[in-house]
Formats: C-alpha cells, sequence, structure tokens
C-alpha cells in the first residue's frame, strides 16, 4: 500500500519548471535575429547579448482602423562577440494594431530591428563581400577616433521604421479593400 501512495503521490506533483518557457522564449528570439541579420544584412555575433535595460511603448499614430494609435514595446539590446565592437538591436512586440509583415520576419507579434550604419550603428563596417555590414573587430577599431554607435539615433530610426510598418499595412489594407 505504501508504494502505492508513493505512486499516487508522484502523479499529483506538478513541476512547475516541466517545461523551460525562458529557453523556448530566447529559441525565438534566436531565430528572429538569425533572420533579421539576413534582411537587414547586419552580421554580428551572439556570444555577448544582452539588454540595455531600456525598454519603451512606442505609440504610432493613424487614422485607418477604430482605434487612435499602434503601439509596440520595443526593448534595446547589445550584441557581439568578444572580439567585436558590439552592435544595437531591437526586440519588439506589436501590442495593440497592425504592422505589415513581409518588411521583416514576424512570429506572431514579435520581431527584431536592427539600425544600420545610418541609423544609429554608426560603427558598422563594411563586409569583404561589399555588400553587406559588419560589427568591427575590436583591434581594427579606435576609441574616441572611429564613429560610436548612438541608442538615441538607434530610438529614432527605429520610431520611424514603425511607422512605415503601419503605413504599409495600411496600405495593403486599402488595396485589399479596392479588390472587393
Amino acid at each position: 500500500m505504501k508504494k502505492l501512495d508513493k505512486f499516487i503521490t508522484r502523479i499529483y506533483e506538478f513541476d512547475k519548471h516541466f517545461f523551460n518557457y525562458n529557453e523556448i522564449s530566447n529559441d525565438m528570439w534566436i531565430d528572429l535575429i538569425h533572420d533579421a541579420k539576413k534582411f537587414f544584412k547586419v552580421f554580428f555575433d551572439l556570444e555577448n547579448n544582452d539588454s540595455t535595460k531600456q525598454q519603451r511603448t512606442i505609440k504610432i499614430p493613424q487614422i485607418q482602423w477604430d482605434f487612435t494609435e499602434c503601439k509596440f514595446n520595443c526593448e534595446l539590446f547589445s550584441a557581439g562577440g568578444d572580439w567585436e565592437v558590439p552592435i544595437y538591436y531591437f526586440r519588439c512586440k506589436v501590442v495593440d494594431g497592425y504592422a505589415f509583415k513581409g518588411r521583416t520576419k514576424f512570429t506572431k507579434s514579435f520581431f527584431i530591428f536592427i539600425p544600420g550604419k545610418e541609423d544609429g550603428n554608426y560603427h558598422l563596417v563594411r563586409s569583404s563581400d561589399g555588400e553587406n555590414w559588419r560589427a568591427p573587430n575590436n583591434n581594427d577599431y579606435k576609441d574616441g577616433i572611429d564613429p560610436e554607435r548612438k541608442d538615441r539615433d538607434c530610438w529614432k530610426s527605429l520610431e520611424k521604421f514603425l511607422k512605415e510598418l503601419v503605413d504599409l499595412e495600411i496600405k495593403k489594407v486599402k488595396k485589399e479593400n479596392e479588390k472587393r
């Protein structure tokens, strides 16, 4: 009988760590980052991939739908290998409203934005192929002389990008409505 009681107790014990949701979340973000690096043609390592602890809800006004603005939760991250000068990128989520999903890879309402050379990651250098950008190598970068990344400019470029996504979604909806 004691063996049966022990077995029944095990059945009813709940393991709240049975699934590791942090691991699932990290896997989702890593997949989105890899897709975004290809889309934005900016390459960097993820060995050091940390939040800057800067988070904002960005609101993009619009008049297409019943609500007045689209809302995005965004967090600024810094990433790069030990040998690289880190770059900035954003993890974003559509909280309210709509955004064009053909412009970058989305997973449900989550996506990545990587500012380019002119958009705040001023220190990016051309890859050997001449078409892509990469984080500069620490050995080739001179602090105070070479351009530095600017978080404020990255935030401005993100807001511009989000407005573009909302405007593209509105155009898409209008075009679909015209076809009806």
